[in-house]
């Protein structure tokens, strides 16, 4: 799926008394040129970075070891990878562990991507996974609070716990409060509620996460033909 925005630019010029057409649209010409190069050089990083994610996955789904053991040696020693990617590939590691039921490692990993950055909201609640398979509810639930107060969606986590906790009344509370947000885009929430009013003693025993392994890529393409004068270049959502 691909999402197209154009970029605007508001430049204004001022030549004497009268604007010269001419060398007004040579000048977004060769703005519009230089940009499409850029963008085209920075496509190419990010496709290029896009492929070692799929490589990881295809590698850890086949054996968990040798995904975990990719990812190591472009920690260590591909030079392109700024404190952000590393961080990125620890979390998605952790995350492979944590699938694994490699509750100890997956832990380690999510401590890594916290040191490297921050703890995001998403980092949280990775670490409240753990903590749950550990049997640490308390300190699950202070991360998941501590994630939704930043993003509303985690509080889909929230609801997890609850639920895990044995709890559904609490836990549709949760959902339901995301879900009156906007009822399309959290219609996954609504699904959740209708289940646990149907069946309540059929409840969650771990956190749930969505579509983790979605991505989507922030591409820069020039302009079309027709597109307006002010216009330099366009961002193209593509989703993976």
């Amino acid at each position: 799926m691909k999402h197209t925005v154009y970029i605007l630019t508001l430049i204004g010029f001022i030549y004497g008394c009268q604007p010269k057409q001419l060398k007004k649209n040579n000048f977004m010409d060769d703005i519009r040129e230089d940009f499409a190069k850029q963008a085209e050089e920075q496509n190419e990083k990010i496709y290029d970075w896009e492929e070692k994610i799929e490589i990881l996955y295809e590698r850890a789904d086949k054996n968990l070891q040798r995904g975990v053991e990719y990812a190591d040696s472009l920690i260590e020693n591909d030079k392109s990878l700024d404190k952000w990617k590393i961080s990125n590939l620890h979390s998605i590691v952790g995350e492979l562990y944590y699938d694994n039921d490699s509750i100890v490692q997956a832990l380690e990993r999510f401590h890594l991507n916290q040191t490297l950055t921050f703890d995001s909201p998403r980092n949280k609640a990775n670490k409240a996974g753990c903590y749950v398979k550990m049997g640490d509810f308390d300190k699950a639930m202070t991360l998941l609070e501590q994630a939704s107060e930043t993003n509303h969606d985690f509080k889909w986590y929230i609801g997890n716990l609850y639920e895990i906790k044995g709890e559904p009344e609490k836990a549709i509370l949760e959902y339901d409060y995301v879900y009156r947000r906007d009822t399309l885009v959290y219609a996954l929430y609504n699904q959740r509620i209708q289940e646990l009013s149907n069946n309540p003693n059929q409840l969650m025993t771990e956190l749930y996460y969505k579509d983790r392994r979605k991505r989507t890529l922030i591409l820069l393409k020039g302009v079309d033909s027709d597109a307006s004068e002010t216009a330099i270049g366009k961002i193209k959502l593509e989703k993976r």
